[in-house]
């Protein structure tokens, strides 16, 4: 009765997703590029224009009625098991665009790995596209897969933040793992000068969301809202003590699909006891010219923290949120081999471990800091690749030079 249950509900969540998404009434055209999810389509544009490519929505914004209605009659396609279903569309829309490439920014999607067992002719590649953990990540899913399922996960190239996330892959996904840092971070040329005094905190603001973690839930409070205060009031302390000005990089400004930015702006309020100042700026990449533009810029665990120390920003990275939790793959560099403190990190929830850090931020210049981020093996954590030079090589080991196609 309960699996019933589940496979109704199931049902008419995938009916409702039909019916209020946008339509396609035409077959999707044939094309060399694939580009699997639509969340970030932008990303890929320039590099993949030369090819045309199709994109494959699957979060239910866009179906193909065409190739949603031939779905039904794939003989992996089930009524009531909507991950069938899924599969179904997904394989019959890959079959009627036959691409010779399918690349998706969506590292974490299991049904990805699983596509070259099918269709052994098409190259698969994925771009990572934030840092990852163990826990409510693939990593975690991975483990409970049996060896059976996972044997068949491959994916031809697996374009990665830096080594030590490539070795964590490679363990779970056979293929060819290729550093090429993070591909956002790498398309934004750095050109605004910091602005002295500025300290700017990056925001992970998330509406409600707590922490599974071993199948517990770990509350908003315990996991965003107490590490988050620990960080902001030392902040606040330093930035007065010091003549500086804190400043906010809202999670809005990384992700459009958080349209949140007034209760963001009530929860630091709540946090600080005064209201917060964020950057206010537009556009897909805007946050990284936020992070260009400051001084000092501090995360807890966000990706933008380390992108930031790779663009050459000095950058405090506090992932407390381990130590609270008692989560060691949250830990800075994970799942490489880190200490817990280091000159612009550390593990444990310290005001004055922060306040060392952002002394020494502070009075460091330049060639310094450049000296030191390089002996600290940073770049095992991510590189830096301006313009995606390591990507474009990639292409056309795949598909040749643009201009011969």
């Amino acid at each position: 009765m309960k699996i019933m249950l589940k496979r109704l509900i199931g049902f008419w969540r995938g009916f409702f997703k039909v019916i209020f998404s946008k339509k396609k009434w035409c077959w999707p055209r044939r094309s060399e590029v694939l580009i699997l999810d639509g969340i970030r389509p932008y990303v890929f544009k320039e590099y993949l224009k030369p090819w045309n490519p199709e994109v494959l929505y699957i979060r239910g914004e866009q179906f193909n009625i065409p190739v949603f209605i031939s779905s039904f009659f794939k003989p992996e396609s089930s009524f009531f098991k909507p991950e069938s279903r899924i599969n179904a569309y997904m394989n019959s829309y890959i079959e009627k665009v036959r691409p010779r490439l399918i690349v998706t920014f969506t590292d974490n999607y299991l049904k990805f790995y699983a596509i070259s067992k099918k269709y052994p002719d098409i190259t698969t590649l994925f771009v990572q596209n934030g840092l990852r953990g163990y826990y409510f990540s693939v990593f975690e899913v991975f483990n409970e897969l049996d060896s059976k399922t996972t044997c068949d996960f491959f994916v031809d190239y697996m374009l990665v933040f830096g080594s030590h996330i490539g070795e964590k892959y490679s363990e779970c996904i056979a293929g060819e793992t290729v550093i090429m840092g993070s591909m956002k971070n790498n398309i934004v040329r750095k050109e605004k000068s910091p602005q002295k005094g500025v300290i700017a905190l990056v925001s992970q603001y998330r509406k409600g969301d707590g922490f599974y973690r071993e199948g517990a839930l770990v509350p908003f409070k315990e996991f965003w809202a107490k590490p988050d205060s620990l960080v902001v009031q030392c902040l606040q302390e330093y930035a007065k003590n010091n003549n500086k000005r804190l400043m906010i990089i809202p999670a809005g400004l990384r992700n459009p699909s958080i349209d949140l930015i007034e209760e963001e702006k009530d929860y630091y309020k709540e946090l600080m006891g005064e209201e917060p100042e964020f950057f206010k700026l537009s556009g897909p990449y805007a946050a990284y010219q936020a992070i260009d533009s400051a001084e000092i810029v501090v995360a807890l665990d966000s990706t933008l923290g380390v992108e930031a120390i790779a663009r050459g920003t000095k950058a405090a990275i506090l992932p407390i949120r381990g130590s609270l939790i008692g989560d060691p793959t949250l830990n800075f560099g994970w799942p490489g081999d880190f200490p817990d403190e280091g000159l612009f990190w550390t593990n444990n929830p310290n005001p004055e471990s922060f306040v060392r850090i952002l002394d020494y931020l502070h009075d460091v210049d330049y060639e310094q800091w450049r000296k030191d981020v390089q002996a600290s093996n940073f770049s095992s954590i991510l590189v830096y690749d301006p313009g995606n030079s390591i990507f474009k090589k990639t292409l056309e080991q795949i598909l040749g030079a643009p201009n011969s196609i």
